[in-house]
């Protein structure tokens, strides 16, 4: 009998800890995201990505299409630069689409292409965002900073 409740709470550790590890695991982006406003270089946000940048991606298909938001009247920004942030909760935002790439995913990492050199970047899922932390071996075109990113679910509109 002891046997079997301790085979049973194994079980239970197990199913919990797989569960844990998939909750946790980064795949890919999809999706509209944006870095978190009031992170530093390479230090989390203070607010827990409440407030993001204005500019961001969408990607889908192993494509990153750099996107940025024109309709933002917020002040509380970095350096207090009026429109340069939004609230991450809004309904819907209006953004303008630029230049596309092509991007790889793979093993919980993002790979970005240019001039030749491909950057990873290892995506850890954190419980307000993502982070995007740059691996060892840098490009030379890449620096140091880690990038904290947040889904926007809202609505795009799109400016024509």
């Amino acid at each position: 009998m002891n046997f079997l409740k301790t085979n049973k709470f194994l079980l239970i550790i197990l199913l919990f800890l797989n569960l844990s590890f998939n909750v946790f695991a980064v795949d890919k982006l999809d999706g509209a995201w944006f870095e978190c406003e009031f992170s530093g270089k390479t230090s989390q946000p203070t607010d827990n990505c409440k407030m993001l940048d204005n500019d961001g991606f969408i990607f889908s298909n192993n494509i990153a299409a750099h996107i940025s938001v024109i309709d933002s009247q917020e002040t509380n920004c970095k350096k207090n630069k009026i429109g340069q942030c939004f609230q991450s909760n809004l309904s819907f935002i209006k953004v303008r689409q630029g230049r596309a790439d092509k991007v790889k995913f793979e093993d919980s990492k993002l790979i970005l292409t240019f001039l030749g050199c491909g950057q990873v970047f290892h995506l850890t899922n954190k419980k307000h965002y993502v982070e995007a932390k740059p691996d060892t071996k840098k490009c030379f075109w890449a620096g140091k900073k880690i990038f904290y990113l947040k889904k926007y679910d809202g609505k795009l509109i799109f400016n024509k």
